[in-house]
């Protein structure tokens, strides 16, 4: 998570501060995951306080917004989320972003420059 945070958190949260609606669809994104977790009950909720099972979790995830995405570019003419919506890969992104921070997961790089490869 932290080398997609490097790589493209900037570029998400910089897009999220100019536009409203960008800025809601990540927040309510990362919302309705919280929700689905706690709706399915204590040992699921757990992922959001556990780092290890977080990682895991929003590991996931990053695999299934790959796997779409590569369904959009192999079918572009198929009904796929990727394909339909421009801001498929990035909403998903920030709303793990959001899930990373608040379970302690990513550090914001430092001043100047991108977090030293040690924290990599």
């Amino acid at each position: 998570m932290q080398v997609l945070y490097d790589r493209y958190g900037r570029d998400i949260y910089a897009r999220a501060a100019a536009d409203a609606a960008f800025s809601a669809a990540i927040s309510d994104l990362a919302a309705e995951i919280r929700q689905d977790l706690k709706q399915e009950g204590p040992r699921v909720a757990k992922l959001l306080t556990d780092k290890t099972a977080l990682t895991y979790y929003l590991l996931g995830h990053t695999h299934a917004v790959l796997a779409c995405l590569l369904e959009a570019a192999v079918r572009p003419d198929a009904p796929t989320p990727a394909a339909i919506d421009p801001d498929f890969a990035a909403v998903r992104l920030g709303a793990m972003f959001h899930l990373a921070f608040d379970g302690g997961l990513l550090r914001m790089p430092a001043q100047g420059g991108d977090a030293p490869r040690s924290a990599r």
